[in-house]
This record gives C-alpha cells, structure tokens and sequence, in this order.
C-alpha cells in the first residue's frame, strides 16, 4: 500500500466555490493508490469467507441482504423547488426502483446483532439505464478517507483485544478516541429497517444545483409490525415482511447542499453537514408496496436483488460522486463485485 499519510497536493478545480482534491497530486497517482486498497479490501472479503466457513466469497461489506424487492417506486414532487431538479430527477418524474436493505457487516450474522443498516436503491431512468444511490444508517463515516477506512478494517479484521492499541499507534490517541466513539454510535441494535434513515454521507454532483448530500427517512406513519421474539435471527426480515403485509412503507427522500468547504466538507467524509448550516428539502417519496416477502416469489426476487452490484458510480454524469471515499469506491466496489460474483 503507498501514501498511506501523504495529504492532498493537487486540486481539481470544478464550478465556483467547490472542487477535488486528489490524493498524491493527480487523478493517475490517486486511482494506482485505490488499485491497492482494492486488493486489500479483496483480501478481507476473502478472509470473512474463510472465518465464517462459507464456500463463496460475499460482499466485503453488507453480506447480508435483509430486504430485497424489484417494484419500490421513486416518486419526485410535482412542486419541487427550482434549483433541486437535475437530469431525470424533476418536478413530478416517477421511476422504478430496485431496494436492497442489508447489515453492514462482511459476515452474515443475526438480526439483533449490533451494526450499521445499509440501503441501496436502484432506479431505472426514462432511457433505461440505471441510477444507484447508496446510503448507511448513520449521518457520517467513521474514516476520513478511503486510506484511514482500509486501514481500520485491516486492524479491526487483527487479533480483537489488540484493535485499541493498533488503533492508537496509527492514528493517535485523539483519533483513534473519535473513531471509536462513531463506531459505538453507529453499531447498534436496530429495533425495525422501516423506522431507519438512511445518509449518503459523502457528496455527490447533483446537476447545476452542485454538491450535496441525500438522505432516506421514514415518511408518515409506519405500518404496525407483529412482535418478534428476541434474538430472532432474522428479526429484522420478518419485521419488514409483517409490515409489508400489511400497507406500503414508505421513505422521504431528502437533498442538503454544499455551503462552504469549511462547512460542508467534501472530502472529508467524518466530517457532518449540519443542519442549521445547509437545511434539509424534501425532493422525493420512496414507495415499497404492499406484498409477501416470505412467500416464494419474495424469496426468489430477495435472491435476484442480492446478486446486483450497487455501486454509486452507476449514475449519470450530472451526479458524479465527489470526494475521496467516493472516487475510492469506484475501483474498491468493482473488484469486490467481481470476487463475489465469482461465486
């Protein structure tokens, strides 16, 4: 691995007020320092197999898919304010939506477990390609940059009573205080996937609007769940599934703007856009309807969504992803789709 410390040297100038920076002074010399980080991430994607005594490789992160279907509904609002449309996201468009659900971990464990949740969308555009938009269930990455977050998965992937004093040795005691506190705050029990919201926690182009950040939250009341044992292995699933069976779940699908690169940072992904700095709009409804997710149509589509690779460059131009975890993701989530799809 190289430059694992070097800082940013070169800039990418874009539209007024915003720009890249590149790791190592240009594009060529940042995407050779990803190929590396790629073959590491593979190497722990193939470790958690070995660990958790599958035959196949899963994905690196989020192997386990909780809730999968191919008929969700993006619904855009017909008063969208001007300034928040771009490409095919405008006033009153309404597009299919693939909808992944999934724990964070690289090992598929139980439901209750503490973790961060994960939901990826895939929507088709008019002219039939595809628009994903990838998100975690906590505002923020508990790593700066793509470097610090394979770094950290190396440690926490090492011996467990040593991760603290790996930790401190490569990032300092005031580093390593922040990351673990995101850590604990963001890995926990999930009481149902319905009642989450979800951030994209770096920024992406959105059109002439520029940078902003999205973010899915529960939209008007959930629909009521049965109660499920404790420690139910796939507590979370049949949550979802009890309230699918009963109505619709829907998401509010929320824009927040880049500011000010003192404000709202882009490439410095531990780094929160507050609220009171650039305030959320509300731009879009996600639609999940009603249906049997435990029946074998909703088994075999949950199979079918689960074999998609997300990726948050399958976008259009006009919503590039921005920012060194996001370059990163290109090249990382590219080879670890080919090593589990490989099964």
């Amino acid at each position: 691995m190289t430059g694992t410390h070097d800082h940013p040297s070169a800039a990418a100038e874009a539209s007024p007020g915003w720009r890249e920076i590149y790791l190592e002074g240009s594009p060529e010399a940042e995407e050779a320092h990803f190929r590396d980080l790629a073959d590491i991430v593979v190497g722990l994607q193939r470790t958690n197999r070995r660990e958790s005594g599958s035959r196949v490789s899963r994905r690196t992160f989020h192997a386990k898919i909780v809730v999968g279907v191919d008929n969700a509904e993006l619904a855009f609002r017909a008063d969208l304010p001007d300034g928040l449309g771009a490409g095919d996201f405008t006033a009153g468009a309404r597009l299919p939506a693939v909808v992944r659900l999934s724990n964070a971990s690289g090992v598929a464990g139980p439901d209750g477990s503490p973790d961060l949740r994960g939901a990826a969308l895939k929507i088709t555009l008019p002219d039939g390609s595809r628009h994903d938009l990838l998100m975690t269930s906590y505002p923020v990455s508990h790593a700066r940059n793509a470097t610090q977050f394979v770094e950290i998965a190396e440690i926490g992937a090492g011996p467990k009573d040593q991760v603290r004093a790996r930790l401190v040795a490569k990032f300092g005691r005031a580093e390593t205080a922040r990351i673990l506190d995101n850590l604990r705050q963001a890995n926990r029990p999930s009481a149902s996937l319905a009642l989450e919201s979800y951030w994209s926690r770096g920024a992406v182009l959105w059109g002439d609007t520029g940078p902003v950040r999205f973010r899915l939250s529960p939209a008007g009341a959930a629909s009521p769940a049965s109660a499920l044992p404790p420690g139910s292995p796939d507590g979370l699933r049949a949550d979802f599934a009890d309230r699918l069976n009963n109505a619709p779940v829907h998401f509010a699908l929320h824009v927040q703007k880049y500011v000010s690169e003192g404000l709202t940072p882009i490439e410095d992904g531990a780094v929160e856009w507050k609220e009171d700095d650039s305030p959320w709009h509300h731009v879009a409804t996600l639609t999940i309807p009603a249906q049997d997710l435990s029946g074998h149509r909703g088994r075999a589509t949950r199979d079918r969504v689960d074999a998609l690779a997300f990726n948050p460059w399958h976008a259009p131009a006009d919503f590039r992803p921005l920012g060194n975890l996001n370059r990163a993701r290109r090249t990382v989530y590219t080879a670890s789709a080919r090593e589990w799809h490989a099964r």
